[in-house]
């Protein structure tokens, strides 16, 4: 999907013709999946989840095996190589600020039928794994063209 994404961004995305949301869906096999998710959505209040949602799945060997205090700290030394706010992405962690988003967005998938990561959903219909662009231009053009 990561080089997907660039395709889809600009044959879609940017030129409007189709609107891409992210929810997290944090796997409970992974420990520490639900933190890292709101460590994102943190950043994301400065104006940083995308770089520290790729940040957090670059470094995942890194942070994942981890206790749980060691992580909150991998992910502080982040936000600082960020440039964001210490005390401000402290305290939204401490806090759970955004815990609320990621069990509601977790929820969401599950009704959706989202049952791993990557999942998407194409005007309802849903779509497990990563793919090729053509599998999602196709479903796309198939989607784009009842509009037409």
């Amino acid at each position: 999907m990561l080089l997907t994404l660039p395709q889809l961004k600009s044959a879609y995305i940017d030129t409007g013709l189709v609107r891409y949301v992210v929810k997290d869906f944090p796997l409970s096999a992974h420990a520490h999946a639900t933190a890292a998710a709101g460590a994102a959505r943190c950043a994301g209040a400065q104006g940083a989840y995308w770089a520290m949602h790729d940040l957090l799945f670059e470094r995942q060997q890194e942070w994942s095996p981890q206790r749980a205090e060691q992580i909150i700290e991998a992910f502080w030394a982040y936000a600082e190589e960020l440039n964001l706010d210490p005390a401000i992405f402290q305290e939204c962690l401490a806090a759970d600020e955004f815990g609320y988003l990621v069990r509601q967005d977790v929820w969401d998938g599950e009704q959706a039928g989202v049952q791993g990561t990557p999942s998407f959903r194409i005007n309802g219909q849903l779509i497990r794994g990563a793919h090729p662009f053509e599998t999602f231009q196709d479903l796309i053009e198939a989607e784009l063209e009842k509009t037409r």
